[in-house]
């Protein structure tokens, strides 16, 4: 089975310091976990998937463009979320018909058209991920995605990440909690010092 995804001997030069040094890694079917301590590149190898770092040296190869969902929310604060997920919908040449259920199974119904900057941490949060539902990219890159969501939100996370596996996604997620999907990966990495090994 061919990589959704992959990175081929490749490094990351961040503020004159590798941040990775010299990584294969390929996405895979299924769901990927990747865990290692702050500062370890984590992040980086989902920016350096998502095409949104330069590789110093290695290449980089992707099938279409994946969604990638940061620690923050990358939504326009000025914006309410019906407005940034119609928007980022259509922009990747998808119908917003699903905009507003998307938002209601996030529990966003009453806030759907509040601008980001008058909502909580936790409702920003849950609006960036109603995304997985509006933008079902082939490779899906999650960064932290269980960070300020209360316990209701995180049950919905966990079902968004299993749907998106039954519909044949390929989705790597870092996280630095201990069980969270560990049932539900097909293959878990750890990261130190900018290389990747199995966990």
């Amino acid at each position: 089975m061919s990589p959704s995804a992959s990175l081929h001997d490749a490094t990351v030069v961040l503020d004159d310091r590798p941040v990775l040094r010299r990584v294969t890694f390929e996405v895979l079917p299924g769901l990927t976990l990747i865990r290692g301590p702050n500062g370890a590149g984590k992040t980086t190898l989902l920016r350096a998937l998502a095409g949104l770092v330069p590789l110093a040296r290695g290449r980089r190869e992707v099938d279409g463009a994946p969604l990638f969902l940061g620690h923050r929310p990358m939504l326009l604060r000025g914006l309410s979320p019906r407005a940034n997920l119609t928007f980022l919908a259509a922009f990747r040449g998808r119908p917003a018909h699903g905009v507003a259920e998307a938002l209601r199974r996030w529990g966003l119904e009453g806030v759907a058209d509040r601008p980001m900057d008058r909502l909580s941490a936790g409702q920003r949060k849950r609006a960036a991920l109603a995304r997985l539902e509006t933008e079902p990219e082939q490779v899906v890159l999650l960064d932290e995605p269980f960070a300020d969501l209360d316990a209701d939100g995180a049950a919905r996370l966990r079902e968004a990440v299993r749907a998106a596996r039954l519909r044949g996604q390929d989705i790597v997620l870092v996280t630095h909690l201990t069980d969270e999907l560990d049932g539900d990966a097909s293959r878990r990495f750890v990261i130190e010092a900018g290389q990747v090994r199995p966990a």
